[in-house]
């Protein structure tokens, strides 16, 4: 025991962990990345905001792992018994888990239940016990008492737990583990007990004090048995300290960081690898950005194949190959249940943030499950039945996670879904004997074809359906004749023939999904639908009976038209049959009605070269009488259909309701969709308070703001944003910036505003405005946690829009547009305190606010002062600001370092990143089959973007920039082509990018920059843009 009290003290916090290994160059790269994420200035920005809310990465509901996602690697009998026990499984959300999030309890879960309810019957002694712990409170887990001791003790007096949105899990419990010894109880009491007196924490004691306590704690912690315990596990008191010291980070990013380093430093000291529950509690964390994701995903992977990660020296040997490891090596270092786990939580985050890698996840699971010594040959027949019934569920359990609709551009994900399922079916098809694909593997594979764009065939098909309804197959050319029924099937409908041919009937789901992919139940055609299905846990194991299912097939009846009449003519059918209302049916309808009126306003029928069934747009009623279908009542308005709704006691919820208040037309419209809606008062109250200050919003309302569904709080935030785009007219032109115009501006200097509601505001200012509605966005966001991305993408929109209309002169615009990128530049800095990603969209943003704010200092070069005096009494309170003629020159180069920076961040995946994580076989090129390779970058942004970057870096004269943009676009053309034509006008975006590229670099100064460019046209295969080509364009006639 003494050498372990020795060992403990002379670990006194993280400067002296592993004093030998740590001096030098590897402590200093260590110290540099957790400099390099978390700098002063990045925490700077949030002190004033909201102390009781400050997010840190062990605040979070990743903590609340339970006990069978924290595996004993080294006793495989432990695991199994831990994976399939149901009363510590894992809970992902609350009740009040926001839909659009995703995040469903594990997909494996039900297969853990048949196994455990199987357990259960064949030990008939356990049940009672079993109850008993069922009606009682619940003693924790090793993990979840893990969890909660980082909570209180941690964490503990930072912040109010009662402001957080996420729960560390559902179960309530109480007192310790009823297991004595484990890895995670020696954390917990270490961190407990140990680790505040060895970091002075605790209080204010004298030093002898201290002292005599810490010889308590760490005798209390590292008692015989425990450290015994260490020693048989391959691991000692130091090891403990080191994981302490990775589980106190200050946020995910720097966890993940000093968990590689640590475990690099492990391999190349040939000592026990960390745990495996500590990376599985970061992976529990709800919320990771790409960057960070992709740091876990490549040490997962690492875990899943048994490559070993690369040593720690190779931080410092760029460029040296790692030596390719040998068969014995290449074992995984986890188990089946362990892999399940880890791929369920990393599929979920590629969803989110990373959806390029889920082709890589499905590989490397595949190869897992189906690894030749997998399955052992001494095995029965009987045993080996059960193995590959196992396997095949497994399988088709993860197709199903794989179809789950991505967060963010679900329809352009649907083919690296469709990559990621054909490699499991592959690997599916190379098993002996073959394995089946069950039902939920049939589903998981219609819903991605569903979502799915027409191919070439499908939509010559579509081309050839006749005006009228039923939308039989009209030929038009005599050689229509000669082409036969080729994509008269789409693939979503082979896919359910072969389910029918495999012996799975087809219910209520297969049913509605066959009317989407363009066949109606009776076998007459209706229109191929690009649409997301829902999950159908609800309708799979549904008969025909129900009134519920009898409407989710006429909703899908209504859904697969093409213009107002057809959708009503079903509507009608519905009610003639005798069904009684339902609020589906009246959802669809609607849906068609507000889609129609958004297609005239944008002119679609005009513009549009989209087919019916390609998106939501509606299309116009056929030209010919002949072909019109006949109703015997016309179509109602939105509002005539939503009062009928509203008088069946019908309320609006989820997308339907985030689709009404996108498309309100009027602000107070929108408010009286809230107030018709299934939200509770206190999310109304949450949404239309408007608060002087954010620290004054009550705890209830603001854990009610984190409550309602992210597609709500998204479109509610666009509905403020939409009506305060432009500057109101008796503020343009003072000398001072209002807060509520610009309220990222004035954020810490504006004195507090009195309490207001959105309803309470003059009518005399119309509807179409409210005066408070942009400063309650940017103070809604900033309140909502976790952050919402798409929400604070709108409002950096918004503040890079023109807000000054066209009957001011335009030297105020000009003025007002630098003011919108200072601002622009102010919200940028609050989305990277909350570690929120910019996107593509919010990317463009940037670009198109710089590019308006360069111009305006070129066309009129003495009103940057001015505007620099505006923007200085807004964020200092000053009235004088001496002039700086230099300013606009430090304007334009601060911001092109601000675009280059955010470009590197949006593509490049080496960004902040640990070069360790570059040095593993997924992510070099030097990888052979064996190895499959991660994505090269994180986000394809599309040729739109890139337009707006090449427009924003030649307005600014950056040569040099466009070149290696250029040379960016060339090498990463394959990844942008593949990417554009998942668009409608990805083609000819491209040549707009291309042309606006030859039309800067001919400005320049040297004529070799040109000439570079142009060979870089050939080299790439792109046909150099025309003079015409850049005449039209000059003159803003190029569309």
């Amino acid at each position: 025991m003494s050498s372990a009290l020795n060992r403990v003290r002379s670990l006194s916090g993280v400067s002296s962990l592993r004093p030998a290994h740590f001096l030098g160059h590897n402590w200093r790269k260590i110290s540099c990345h957790d400099i390099s994420f978390f700098s002063p200035e990045y925490y700077g920005l949030q002190r004033d905001f909201r102390r009781d809310v400050k997010h840190s990465y062990a605040t979070e509901a990743s903590f609340s792992c339970p006990e069978q996602l924290a595996p004993d690697t080294n006793n495989n009998a432990d695991v199994e018994r831990r994976v399939t026990n149901p009363l510590i499984r894992s809970h992902h959300h609350s009740q009040t888990t926001r839909s659009s999030t995703l995040q469903t309890p594990s997909a494996f879960e039900p297969q853990l239940e048949r196994l455990e309810a199987k357990k259960a019957h064949s030990n008939p002694k356990s049940k009672p016990n079993q109850e008993r712990k069922r009606n009682s409170k619940q003693i924790p887990t090793p993990s979840e008492y893990l969890s909660k001791t980082l909570q209180k003790h941690v964490f503990g007096q930072q912040e109010h737990s009662s402001l957080r949105t996420f729960h560390y899990g559902s179960r309530k419990t109480h007192g310790r583990p009823s297991r004595t010894i484990s890895l995670q109880i020696t954390l917990a009491e270490y961190i407990r007990l140990v680790d505040p007196l060895v970091s002075g924490s605790s209080s204010h004691a004298t030093l002898s004090e201290t002292g005599n306590n810490l010889d308590t704690a760490i005798a209390h912690v590292f008692r015989p048995e425990t450290y015994a315990y260490l020693a048989t596990r391959g691991y000692d008191v130091e090891d403990v300290v080191s994981w302490a010291w990775v589980l106190r980070s200050q946020d995910i990013r720097q966890a993940i960081t000093r968990m590689l380093v640590l475990e690099s430093d492990s391999q190349a000291r040939q000592r026990t690898e960390i745990p495996v529950f500590i990376p599985l509690l970061l992976l529990k964390e709800h919320h990771l950005d790409a960057q960070s994701f992709r740091l876990l995903l490549v040490h997962a992977l690492h875990l899943m194949s048994g490559q070993p990660s690369p040593p720690i020296n190779s931080l410092y040997r760029a460029g040296k190959n790692i030596e390719e490891p040998s068969p014995a090596q290449s074992r995984p270092r986890i188990t089946l249940g362990t892999c399940v786990v880890i791929v369920d939580r990393l599929v979920r985050h590629a969803r989110q943030v990373w959806p390029r890698a889920l082709p890589t996840i499905a590989t490397v699971f595949a190869r897992f499950l189906t690894r030749p010594h997998a399955k052992k040959s001494k095995k029965s027949n009987m045993s080996q039945q059960k193995l590959d019934r196992g396997t095949t569920e497994k399988f088709n359990t993860c197709l199903w996670l794989l179809s789950m609709p991505t967060k963010v551009n679900p329809f352009r994900a649907a083919s690296i879904q469709q990559q990621a399922q054909f490699e499991l079916l592959k690997s599916m098809a190379s098993q002996k004997p073959v394995l089946p694909l069950s039902r939920r593997g049939y589903q998981a594979i219609v819903a991605v074809q569903l979502a799915h764009k027409k191919t070439l065939a499908e939509r010559q098909s579509a081309e050839l359906k006749s005006p009228s309804w039923p939308p039989w197959k009209e030929e038009k050319l005599g050689m229509d004749a000669q082409r036969g029924n080729e994509g008269l099937q789409s693939r979503a409908m082979n896919v359910l023939a072969q389910m029918l041919e495999a012996g799975y009937s087809h219910r209520v789901w297969e049913k509605t999904s066959t009317i989407l992919a363009g066949w109606d139940t009776d076998r007459s055609p209706t229109v191929q639908t690009r649409t997301l299905v829902p999950r159908p846990a609800s309708l799979s194991s549904a008969t025909d009976d129900g009134t519920d299912n009898y409407a989710a097939i006429w909703a899908a009846r209504i859904r697969a038209t093409r213009t107002v009449r057809e959708a009503w003519a079903c509507f009608l059918s519905y009610q003639d049959q005798g069904l009684p209302p339902n609020p589906t049916i009246y959802a669809e309808m609607c849906a068609k009605l507000i889609y129609r009126q958004m297609a005239i306003k944008r002119r679609f029928d005009e513009t549009g070269q989209a087919l019916p069934g390609d998106g939501p747009e509606v299309h116009a009623e056929p030209a010919s009488a002949r072909d019109v279908i006949y109703v015997h009542t016309e179509p109602p308005t939105i509002e005539d259909l939503l009062q009928e709704m509203f008088s069946h006691g019908f309320r609006p919820s989820g997308r339907f309701l985030a689709l009404l208040l996108r498309s309100a037309p009027t602000f107070r419209t929108g408010l009286d969709y809230l107030r018709h809606s299934e939200l509770s008062q206190k999310q109304v109250a949450a949404l239309c308070v408007v608060w002087g200050q954010p620290s004054d919003c009550p705890m209830s309302l603001a854990k009610a703001l984190g409550s309602i569904p992210d597609t709500v709080f998204v479109s509610f935030i666009k509905l403020l944003c939409t009506r305060s785009k432009s500057i109101r007219k008796k503020m343009i032109g003072r000398d001072v910036l209002s807060p509520n115009d610009f309220p990222a501006l004035t954020e810490n200097t504006q004195s507090r505003q009195p309490l207001a509601a959105l309803t309470d505001f003059h009518e005399g200012l119309g509807e179409w405005h409210h005066p408070r509605a942009l400063w309650h966005a940017f103070q809604l966001v900033k309140l909502r946690q976790p952050a919402c991305h798409s929400a604070w993408v709108h409002v950096l929109d918004t503040m890079s829009s023109e807000r000054v209309s066209k009957r001011h002169t335009e030297r105020i615009r000009c003025l007002y547009r630098i003011i919108g990128w200072h601002e622009t530049l102010a919200v940028l800095n609050w989305m990277k305190v909350r570690n929120v990603d910019r996107g593509s969209q919010g990317f463009k943003a940037l670009c198109i606010a710089f590019k308006k704010a360069v111009d305006a200092g070129i066309k009129y070069p003495g009103i940057m002062e001015e505007a620099l005096t505006l923007i200085h009494k807004a964020t200092r309170g000053d009235q004088y600001l001496s002039s700086d003629p230099d300013a606009f020159a430090g304007m334009v180069e601060a911001g092109l370092q601000t675009l280059k920076q955010e470009f590197e961040f949006l593509v490049l995946p080496s960004t902040n990143m640990p070069d360790l994580a570059e040095e593993s076989v997924f992510v070099t090129g030097q990888a052979d089959q064996s190895h499959p390779q991660m994505p090269t970058g994180l986000h394809v942004p599309s040729f739109v973007t890139l337009h707006s970057f090449v427009g924003a870096l030649g307005i600014a004269g950056d040569d040099d920039g466009l070149l290696h943009l250029l040379q960016w676009m060339s090498h990463s053309f394959a990844e942008l082509n593949e990417a554009s034509q998942e668009r409608q006008n990805g083609n000819k975006n491209m040549r707009l990018a291309l042309v606006a590229m030859r039309m800067y670099l001919e400005q320049s100064q040297s004529k070799s920059k040109l000439q570079e460019g142009y060979e870089i046209f050939c080299r790439t295969g792109w046909e150099w843009p025309s003079d015409e080509e850049i005449g039209e364009y000059s003159r803003g006639l190029y569309k």
